[in-house]
């Protein structure tokens, strides 16, 4: 269940007042002359200069004008003598023809009341009266009355009259902007009365004497110049926000912030009290700031406009490398009447005497709860009248020791201490910083709250890598209230195979991911994962390599219990080691259970033929499973709750960071992802929680270190090395290398990247020096560079090297020629892939082109000849070189963006991530494959080519009779004879034409995903899973498959209609081994 919490922010703000104040007067004493005198005055303030903001909140420098100004004379018994009306200078009007100069005055804290000042600059009036008579007077200045000689004739008659004007807070609309017909805009304020008295000149008080009661003063003598400090009957409040105290995967959304139970009345120059007995009515609802846009906010998630977290400590935001505290003048702000409360017994901490408990725990009435004791609750720190802040939000914490979310709200009683004052001065800027603190609902936060009703809490949604074969711990609170705990279980009833949120416009897939339906097919296990591959082929399967036999999805799943298990309730570390561990904790006192079980993320080719894995193939969208928690108690009905389960967007850039041997440039890594699946740049993220990074694996100890960047502040570093990131952060960091590797060595590692809370792994494969490596024991070693030409590899590893022709090393096809003619290849149809048989094709390492007929293919049982690199001779991988890693148990894949040497940080655009080509692009990056060795980390790259299809398909007629399909199915857009296409798949030009009952739904669009086939040095028989003539190596860069490929798909010698006179082959990559 949720919280439904309210805080007092007593105990948690950091507050600073400041003010103009009023003058001194002074009596010089001296013999009054008779008749009248001109005298000059000035009348100032500290300012708040108009700057007009959205009818939801306003600006902090609106009330700053001095628009009109009465000079008001009074004699010694406090009664009317004379009264003036002024206008500023250039103003039309018929009311007056006294008008005073208006200036700005640079101001510092020797000005302020209080030794502080609040702002920069003031807003000055100078003026001459005319006709004073000579005498003793009290004199006043009001600004932004208007004439108060016709509008409050008979509440100035005397002094205590004037003082006593009560002013009424203008509620709606209050500030406004009018354009005049010169197309000038005029700015009209309400609520921004002053109120001041005149001293003369070099009286003028100072400090905190400004703010006394007036005295006589002499207007004895010709130009005597006078002053008056005048002062606001507003005062305003600024609010910012501190979450650096919050415990890791603890969220705070801000909803708003709202000034409460602000007076309707105040006095214009007297001491402002609201009571029971005077000026008793409030406005409950003050001014409001909203964070969010529209009526209702929007879903509480890493999209939210202000959300805080450890890793986002700050609101208002970082801005050019400076925090911003949001206490600057034209900060958004909250202004209200002067409420003086004065000092009162009572403590506004909630826990005044540090105990640890709440002083005065409880509820407002309308929240509180049966068999409840709220005797100690005491609303509004029992001062009624007083006015406060209260800050409307939302928190979630997914952090296993206190799981939950809900509405919260912060409340703090203004007053000049955090104890036991409780005014709220006219005319002082309050800043109130709001510091959240671990759970950002325990006791340290003064907190007043409901305990939920029984209930089950989870994180919700949490996420989950989108690796194949990973774990994660999901944390569960379990609240039974009176009964106990006898029994959980959980269950997944909804398993995804399909991406979420996919854009149906803009992305195209097959929509058979029913609610609810064929959970074996989806991506979530309840028990650990133990197969890499699922096979149908019983005497392919070897469990110790992790290939293990399913007759279909629906069988293995059902039989192995993936999508259910049920859990003991006993306190501590249940060990399953067929299954996973889980481990169960009791609160003290109660019988509240916290449990973490594992989840995991299934295998990572569910049958290769169905295409189904539990790796994520979506760069841009999320797959979401749903699972079902119950828990049995001792009495009553049991509770339940879902939870949804993302299994977060597959992160392939940056993959890897290669490096010569002589290299040591360090990489600046930002993990992006896309936004969609037809973007055209990669976007930085936020981790959903706590994240680190950490060198999971490596060949040589401490030869790649993890440092912080420049860019992150919310980073550090341990004694062990691993690299820590904070809830909210970018997973933003540097790879750096300590020295290089001699020409015949190469070094490796794996970096582990941890975040959302630490649930989800991204692999970064490292590597320094390109000397042949053996991932295996028993394997041979592998060259780290493609094909170029017969006797040359590429210079790069990120470069993807030539396509051949089967047998033929003489004639490869440059990579020049191998790109397509859009300039993003985004929204990809059938009609995108073009016909090149027309097409000159650049022959690589000559100055020639051949048209795709003129490139000659040898027999399919002809070997490739062993090529000779550098003088020595190599020979092309075969099959026993691939299927050894294709077997092996410490042998994993990864797919992703690969930098290589010039290349020092992460890139955006796709172009330039995916599209590395020789001699110009070096900061480039390349798509593809790595295999790499779980245990030492040892890595090998093998590209896809910058076009994303390292593969060029020879058409053979419409394959009718070959591929035993119909138009609609196979090759719509007619691949007829001598069709020349760049293009991955082997088989497929448009999309399936599937119904529901078909089981490979991520084939539906086969023909345009990414991906690269090599050649085999020669055939190899027997094959697999019932295969035979095995002549390359298929790298499926979407479906992640690193599988054999047969004759059929690559090679034709086709009879009957479709015969052809000359056998031929497609184009594909080489890579080579040492013998």
């Amino acid at each position: 269940m949720k919280r439904n919490i309210i805080y007092s922010l007593t105990g948690m703000l950091i507050f600073v007042l400041t003010a103009c104040t009023d003058d001194w007067l002074n009596n010089e004493g001296e013999r009054m002359p008779e008749g009248e005198v001109s005298v000059s005055a000035t009348v100032e303030f500290l300012p708040l200069r108009p700057a007009l903001d959205v009818n939801t909140r306003t600006a902090g420098d609106v009330i700053k004008d001095i628009n009109d100004l009465c000079v008001l004379l009074y004699d010694e018994e406090g009664n009317l003598v004379k009264s003036y009306y002024l206008l500023p200078k250039g103003t039309a009007s018929t009311e007056t023809t006294d008008k005073f100069d208006v200036d700005d005055i640079d101001r510092t804290d020797a000005d302020a009341e209080g030794d502080k000042t609040a702002e920069t600059k003031t807003k000055r009036a100078t003026f001459k009266l005319a006709q004073v008579p000579y005498g003793y007077y009290y004199m006043y200045a009001v600004a932004n009355m208007g004439n108060l000689a016709e509008s409050e004739k008979d509440n100035i008659q005397t002094v205590d009259k004037l003082k006593s004007i009560n002013l009424t807070w203008e509620a709606e609309n209050w500030f406004s902007t009018e354009e005049t017909t010169d197309g000038k805009v005029t700015k009209a304020t309400k609520n921004h009365q002053m109120f001041g008295y005149f001293t003369i000149k070099e009286n003028t008080p100072a400090g905190a004497n400004r703010n006394t009661e007036a005295s006589r003063i002499a207007i004895n003598k010709k130009d005597m110049e006078l002053h008056a400090w005048i002062r606001r009957a507003a005062s305003k409040v600024t609010i910012a926000y501190d979450a650096s105290g919050l415990k890791e995967g603890v969220f705070i959304y801000l909803k708003s912030v709202q000034i409460k139970d602000i007076p309707v009345n105040c006095y214009l120059g007297k001491t402002n009290t609201p009571s029971e007995n005077e000026q008793s009515s409030l406005i409950k609802d003050g001014e409001i700031i909203k964070y969010y846009t529209g009526t209702t906010p929007p879903a509480f998630d890493e999209s939210y406009p202000v959300r805080l977290a450890t890793g986002r400590a700050y609101y208002p935001c970082e801005e050019n490398g400076t925090f911003k505290y949001g206490h600057e003048e034209a900060a958004d702000a909250l202004f209200f009447f002067e409420n003086m409360q004065g000092d009162q017994p009572y403590d506004k901490r909630q826990d005044a005497d540090k105990d640890g408990e709440l002083d005065h725990p409880g509820l407002p009435p309308h929240l509180q709860q049966p068999d409840k004791d709220y005797s100690k609750y005491r609303p509004k720190d029992n001062v009624p009248y007083g006015t406060y802040i209260e800050v409307d939000a939302y928190y979630r914490s997914i952090n296993e020791e206190k799981v939950g979310s809900g509405d919260i709200k912060y409340r703090f009683m203004l007053g000049k201490n955090i104890t036991t004052n409780y005014d709220a001065e006219r005319n002082h800027h309050y800043k109130l910083t709001l510091k959240f603190k671990n759970f950002a609902n325990d006791a340290d936060w003064h907190i007043e709250y409901a305990e939920p009703e029984p209930g089950i809490e989870v994180p919700n949604p949490y996420y989950i890598s989108y690796l194949y074969n990973r774990t994660m711990d999901l944390p569960i609170k379990i609240n039974p209230g009176y009964a106990k705990v006898e029994s959980v279980k959980a269950e997944i009833i909804n398993n995804g195979w399909a991406p979420i949120g996919a854009d149906a416009n803009n992305f195209d897939y097959y929509h058979f991911d029913l609610e609810g339906k064929n959970v074996w097919n989806g991506f979530l296990s309840l028990r650990r994962t133990t197969a890499t591959i699922l096979t149908t082929t019983e005497k392919d399967a070897s469990e110790g390599s992790g290939i293990v036999y399913a007759e279909s999805n629906q069988e293995y799943y059902n039989r192995t219990q993936r999508g259910n298990r049920e859990y003991a309730v006993d306190p501590g570390i249940h060990e399953d080691t067929e299954y996973g561990n889980y481990s169960v904790r009791k609160e003290e006192g109660t019988n509240i259970l916290h449990m973490s079980i594992p989840l995991y993320t299934r295998a990572k080719q569910m049958i290769a033929k169905t295409s189904y894995t539990g790796n994520n193939p979506y760069v841009a969208y999320r797959r979401q499973a749903k699972i079902k928690i119950t828990a049995t108690l001792s009495q009553g009905e049991p509770l339940t709750e879902i939870v949804d389960i993302f299994q977060v967007r597959r992160v392939v850039n940056p993959k890897g960071i290669y490096r010569r041997h002589n290299n040591d440039k360090p990489f600046h890594v930002v993990l992006k992802r896309l936004a969609r699946e037809n973007a055209t740049n990669f976007e930085e993220f936020t981790s959903e929680g706590a994240w680190e990074a950490v060198v999971a694996a490596t060949t040589h100890e401490g030869f790649v270190k993890l440092e912080k960047s420049s860019s992150n502040k919310y980073t550090s570093i341990d004694e062990h090395g691993t690299l820590k990131g904070l809830s909210g952060s970018v997973i933003d960091f540097k790879i750096t290398f300590n020295g290089t590797c001699t020409e015949n060595e190469s070094r490796h590692a794996v970096i582990r990247v941890s975040y959302h809370n630490n649930t989800c792994n991204h692999l970064i494969f490292v590597r320094q020096g390109y000397a042949p490596v053996a991932l295996l024991d028993e394997g041979r070693a592998w060259h780290t560079f493609n094909m170029k030409t017969a006797t040359e590899e590429t210079d790069s590893p990120v470069e993807e090297g030539s396509l051949f022709k089967w047998g033929n090393l003489n004639e490869p096809i440059d990579a020049s020629s191998n790109k397509h003619e859009k300039e993003y290849w985004i929204e990809v149809q059938p009609k995108d892939f073009k016909d090149d048989k027309a097409k000159p094709l650049k022959i690589a390492g000559k100055e020639t082109t051949k048209l795709w007929d003129e490139i000659t293919s040898q027999p399919f049982n002809t070997p490739f000849e062993k090529p000779r690199i550098n003088g020595k001779e190599v020979e092309i991988a075969n099959y026993d070189d691939y299927n050894v890693l294709y077997k092996s148990k410490d042998i994993e894949m990864g797919y992703g963006v690969l930098y290589g040497d010039d290349a020092e940080e992460t890139l955006s655009d796709i172009n330039e991530i995916y599209g590395y080509r020789y001699g110009s692009s070096g900061t480039y990056g390349m798509r593809g494959c790595f295999i790499y060795n779980k245990t030492n980390g040892r890595n090998l790259f093998f590209p896809i080519g910058a076009s994303g299809y390292g593969h060029r398909k020879q058409g053979y007629g419409d394959m009718r009779n070959w591929q035993g399909v119909v138009t609609g199915q196979g090759y719509i857009h007619g691949e007829t004879k001598n069709t020349v296409v760049l293009r991955y798949s082997a088989g497929r030009s448009d999309k399936f034409n599937m119904t529901a009952g078909d089981e490979k739904p991520l084939f539906y669009d086969l023909y345009m995903r990414p991906g690269a086939i090599y050649w085999l040095q020669r055939v190899y028989p027997p094959g697999r899973d019932g295969e035979s003539d095995i002549m390359a190596w298929d790298i499926n860069y979407f479906s992640f498959d690193f599988n054999l490929i047969s004759k059929s798909n690559v090679y034709a010698t086709l009879t009957g209609e479709n015969k052809i006179e000359t056998p031929k082959s497609d184009a594909c990559f080489i890579r080579c081994v040492e013998p």
